[in-house]
């Protein structure tokens, strides 16, 4: 039986807005890759080195509203490539993650799923068809919330958001149960309503557990119209500093 080289793979634990960032590494081509960093991005860099990695490439799943991003200065640190979701609106160059495409980091394969509902650019990323980061599609006991946005939303575009993330959940259903998913927060974090403070889960366990999956459709739409929690702190100043527009 042939011997499956290991993957590299590190989440780092945010606890003052309940984050989490991911580094997925190649340990025998030297390289990694790091997902929605946030914070001192010198811990990125040390942990790259204890494992003789060089980071190259640097994504973000969506534009955060709840804690500045560190993939630019990360990324601009180390000239490594700043991806992110195709059609993000931004006001500074990006390498755009298209939906089915598979960003190699060394022999590490990351495949990209456009999950939008949650902002419009979002995806989540396929690790060797073995784990998921999700960033704020899917939590552990829950899922995004719909309502945050810059200008105030009506009824109908909350409904249509609802509906697309709804549609978005479904493809990450589709992936086999074994498969484990690492989100982009746990319980604390305002980006949703009722996760869990453990930071992994299968796809498997969320599709028996989670209350928010097992809605139908009109069901799910009413339940993120319904109850929302409290937008997250400097939610409006954070947005506007991520998306770095002149007329943000």
């Amino acid at each position: 039986m042939e011997r499956q080289e290991h993957v590299i793979f590190r989440q780092f634990l945010h606890e003052q807005r309940s984050c989490a960032s991911y580094l997925i590494g190649c340990p025998s081509r030297g390289v990694a890759a790091v997902v929605d960093p946030q914070g001192n991005i010198s811990e990125y860099a040390a942990a790259a080195e204890r494992h003789g990695l060089t980071i190259t490439d640097v994504l973000d799943t969506h534009i955060h509203a709840d804690h500045p991003s560190a993939a630019r200065e990360l990324a601009e640190s180390i000239d490594g490539t700043l991806r992110l979701g195709e059609g993000a609106d931004v006001g500074f160059g990006f390498e755009p993650l298209i939906d089915g495409e598979v960003v190699d980091v060394g022999n590490r394969h990351m495949r990209i799923i456009h999950t939008p509902g949650h902002t419009p650019e979002h995806v989540c990323v396929l690790v060797d068809d073995w784990f998921v980061l999700t960033g704020d599609t899917l939590f552990v006991g829950d899922v995004g919330r719909v309502d945050l946005a810059l200008s105030e939303l009506d009824e109908d575009e909350l409904k249509a958001r609802a509906k697309t993330l709804h549609a978005s959940l479904q493809r990450l259903l589709e992936l086999p149960d074994e498969t484990e998913i690492y989100p982009g927060h746990f319980a604390g974090s305002t980006c949703g309503r009722g996760m869990d403070g453990k930071t992994i889960s299968t796809i498997g366990r969320e599709r028996r557990t989670s209350q928010a999956l097992n809605f139908d459709l009109v069901g799910f739409v009413d339940y993120q119209l319904s109850s929302a929690p409290p937008l997250p702190e400097d939610f409006d100043r954070i947005k506007r500093a991520n998306l770095a527009r002149a007329d943000a």
